[in-house]
């Protein structure tokens, strides 16, 4: 089986983040599950579509050719669950309506405040991005808890002035941002540490209820035709 996944991103630098941790933490689902009949395709696919609508329009459009479609959306831990249901959700239930694509293959990714908790998660990951071999340093204070990241009122400030503090501590080197360090951190970050936070753990069964989906035989109508995709 060759499985391919679609990723709805919310902005670009989402973009630099997300696709690396789509991409191991299915891969670790794969493992866990000993399914070594599948190949997961490298890329994942990104669309640049943002309304509900035209995004089914865009999973009905791929269906055939990709497995898995992932929808990304901040949100803070009150309106959660209205995210969930006004974009995910509506989304699911139109492109069902639509072409029969199952609700499970839309697979909801729903960050609590920002996509920047889950970098917060695992401050080793960011000091090694930026050239830390062995991991935060010690003579660097480290303004938040990895465990309560989605507590942060504002993980993106919490995240620049991390990267400042360290960036700050290289003679000569100065720090273009802290979305340039997402593919590094996507790279190095621990997914037992994403796994400390909710809203990843969430989107971890998610994923695995989706690929479980794609491995079920398909149901038939009386007439015996195929119902769903």
């Amino acid at each position: 089986m060759w499985l391919v996944v679609g990723l709805f991103c919310e902005g670009p630098t989402d973009g630099r983040f997300l696709p690396t941790i789509i991409h191991r933490t299915l891969l670790a689902i794969l493992v866990e599950q000993s399914a070594f009949d599948v190949e997961l395709q490298e890329q994942i696919i990104p669309y640049a579509e943002k309304s509900n609508e035209e995004r089914a329009q865009a999973i009905c459009r791929e269906r055939a050719s990709v497995d898995l479609f992932v929808v990304h959306a901040d949100a803070s831990r009150l309106q959660s669950e209205r995210v969930q249901d006004t974009i995910v959700g509506q989304i699911q239930a139109t492109a069902s309506a639509a072409c029969g694509v199952r609700p499970e293959r839309i697979i909801p990714l729903l960050p609590i405040r920002e996509m920047e908790a889950w970098v917060l998660a695992d401050p080793d990951a960011i000091a090694r991005a930026l050239g830390y071999d062995a991991g935060w340093p010690e003579r660097v204070e480290r303004g938040w808890q990895p465990e309560r990241a989605e507590a942060e009122p504002d993980p993106k400030r919490t995240l620049d002035a991390a990267i400042r503090s360290l960036a700050g501590g290289r003679r000569g080197r100065r720090s273009p941002g802290a979305e340039a360090y997402f593919d590094r951190i996507a790279d190095e970050v621990g997914l037992s540490c994403l796994g400390r936070l909710a809203s990843y753990q969430r989107f971890r069964t998610d994923l695995q209820r989706g690929f479980t989906s794609l491995r079920r035989p398909p149901s038939l109508d009386p007439h015996g035709r195929r119902v769903g995709g």
